[in-house]
């Protein structure tokens, strides 16, 4: 092997490594952002709750109904003063970074409890797209479906 190859390949090799090292920061700070997302969710914290989502976020929530497009917190306030929560753990976090966008799935399990009192325990798939907002990583598309099958452990 040439003196130029010995110098080549270490280059490459650490080039590679600072990528996959700066990949898995990413994925960690989705990861994080996708936590207190969660967090806010189930305090009834909206205000920090709105600071995940994106100025044209859009997305389906728990019961099956229409597009939502953009974050009201007007409405979200709403919901929780007449007694709306949803508490969940997360279960099978998945997450991928590719540039400034990534993509995260996992089940989410726990209680919606409904203005009304009424509570529906059980799990839910999640999945969203986020995007790189300066350091934050906001919520651009999200889809909650509940689980009607056994979900994989």
């Amino acid at each position: 092997m040439s003196a130029r190859r010995w110098i080549v390949v270490p280059v490459a090799l650490m080039t590679l490594s600072l990528v996959a090292s700066t990949s898995d920061a990413q994925e960690g700070d989705v990861r994080a952002a996708i936590t207190e997302t969660l967090a806010a969710w189930s305090a009834g914290d909206l205000e920090r709750l709105g600071q995940f989502y994106g100025t044209d976020a859009r997305g389906f929530l728990f019961g099956g109904g229409p597009l939502v497009k953009g974050f009201n917190a007007v409405v979200l306030q709403a919901a929780y003063d007449a007694g709306f929560r949803a508490t969940f753990e997360v279960r099978g976090l998945e997450v991928r970074v590719s540039g400034d966008a990534a993509m995260a799935v996992a089940y989410l399990d726990g209680t919606l409890t409904l203005p009304d009192g009424e509570e529906e325990v059980g799990s839910w798939r999640y999945s969203e797209t986020r995007v790189r907002d300066g350091e934050r990583w906001k919520i651009a598309q999200y889809h909650f479906s509940k689980v009607t099958t056994p979900a994989a452990r």
